[in-house]
């Protein structure tokens, strides 16, 4: 899909920004490695974490509220048609200690998580994320999480799991 849905799309959502269009940018080079090409992707920024988050991982959050988010939704595809999705999010926090311990929490299966941005952003159908193919990093104040599912074909899921791997590393929007 192009950009132009994904705009209109977003002038409905609010501060959402899109667009990749298969168009081969810097930050593309890790998903060539894969054997992958970004084929678009939306953005959105938000100050609130507590409403875009669910389980334990919200119930830390109301007590230790972030300082912003940044969320991530995008797909990559390979040369034989599989599409997988990919969900990323920047959670930022006052001190290196507080989100160290929301990292802690975020990073045990089926205690919550960040809300992923809806894939009709980008045209897509619903999605559900597993966190079967999840990383994360802290990078001082800041834990980005990502995770990755099929959405066409059958990818393996060592594939999926690479994919959460170099997404969890992509430059903050």
């Amino acid at each position: 899909m192009g950009s132009g849905g994904v705009v209109a799309a977003a002038a409905l959502a609010g501060a959402v920004a899109a667009g990749a269009g298969g168009l081969s940018a810097p930050d593309d080079e890790p998903w060539q490695a894969l054997g992958l090409e970004v084929v678009d992707r939306a953005t959105q920024d938000d100050s609130d974490c507590v409403s875009h988050s669910f389980g334990q991982v919200r119930d830390l959050l109301t007590t230790t509220p972030c300082v912003s988010l940044t969320r991530l939704l995008m797909t990559v595809r390979d040369d034989r048609g599989t599409l997988i999705a990919v969900s990323v999010a920047w959670v930022r926090f006052e001190r290196p200690e507080v989100a160290a311990e929301w990292k802690r929490v975020e990073d045990i299966h089926g205690t919550g998580d960040i809300t992923p941005l809806s894939p009709s952003l980008l045209q897509l159908d619903p999605i559900t994320f597993t966190a079967h193919h999840y990383d994360s990093q802290q990078l001082d104040t800041t834990v980005v999480v990502a995770e990755s599912e099929p959405v066409k074909g059958e990818p393996t899921p060592e594939l999926l799991k690479d994919v959460a791997k170099v997404a969890v590393r992509t430059p903050h929007p």
